[in-house]
């Protein structure tokens, strides 16, 4: 069975981490298949959506596999581990994430600990089912969040929220995550992949060109300037201006009818 599963339904890319059995944590395989599952849904345009969730109901990530991973930062050199970090896409694919401009919708079934938590912050939009947990519990073990857990999580709740998660190495459930803006919706286990679909086709409906830049516009502005953020987002509008999508927009407000977007 692969361990990773990747479904395309219409618009929408389904993705789904499939090692139940270990609480869909991350070996090496793992991480080749999840960077090549991000590789393509920056690759097929016709992908406006992907969500992203764990295989049974227990865990959406429990983060890295130690057994595999532990051997191979021992067996990789300071510098190769800085180059990863730096150059690459890095472990799962999420350290390099801010170049995928398709939104990302992390359907959290579970566990969402330590590597997994970093995986739903590299996401847009999180919805937990209601026995979701959380936690960065990498500081009980001796290390810290190293694949964008540190940089992220602050920017989603705020300093000090992310210095308690992550000093403390606490465990927090979906109410709690909720609570503090970590995730965007608390349903039942049983409404979960249908709210992330809800969720994900009203995004698919909207013109995908105009979908991408924003995304790459909000990601683009976080921590520069406030006049280098507006400059890049007016000029990525004025792009926006030139398209096909945005004369079929036009076109579905005046007759007040529904535009057909073509991504173009």
């Amino acid at each position: 069975m692969p361990t990773v599963i990747y479904e395309k339904r219409g618009h929408l890319a389904h993705v789904t981490l499939n090692r139940p059995e270990v609480h869909n944590c991350i070996d090496v395989e793992t991480s080749g298949a999840l960077l090549a599952v991000w590789e393509e849904v920056k690759r097929d345009r016709d992908v406006r959506v992907a969500i992203l969730t764990g295989a049974g109901d227990k865990a959406f990530c429990s983060g890295a596999d130690l057994k595999t991973l532990i051997p191979h930062i021992r067996d990789t050199s300071e510098e190769e581990n800085r180059r990863r970090a730096f150059q690459g896409p890095g472990w799962a694919g999420i350290s390099g994430g801010y170049e995928i401009h398709t939104p990302i919708i992390a359907a959290i079934n579970g566990y969402c600990i330590a590597g997994g938590h970093e995986l739903a912050e590299f996401c847009d939009i999180r919805i937990a089912a209601q026995h979701a947990t959380f936690g960065h519990q990498e500081i009980r073990w001796g290390l810290m969040p190293g694949d964008g857990g540190c940089s992220r999580l602050q920017r989603i709740v705020g300093l000090g929220r992310a210095m308690e998660i992550i000093l403390t190495g606490k465990i927090y459930d979906a109410q709690e995550a909720y609570r503090i803006g970590f995730v965007n919706h608390v349903v039942p286990l049983a409404r979960l992949m249908d709210k992330a679909t809800e969720i994900a086709r009203q995004i698919a409906a909207n013109g995908p060109l105009a979908t991408r830049a924003a995304k790459q516009a909000v990601l683009h502005g976080i921590g520069r300037p406030l006049r280098e953020g507006i400059a890049f987002e007016t000029d990525t509008f004025s792009y926006l201006c030139r398209s096909e999508d945005w004369l079929a927009g036009q076109q579905a407000f005046l007759t007040r009818s529904t535009a057909t977007f073509k991504g173009k």
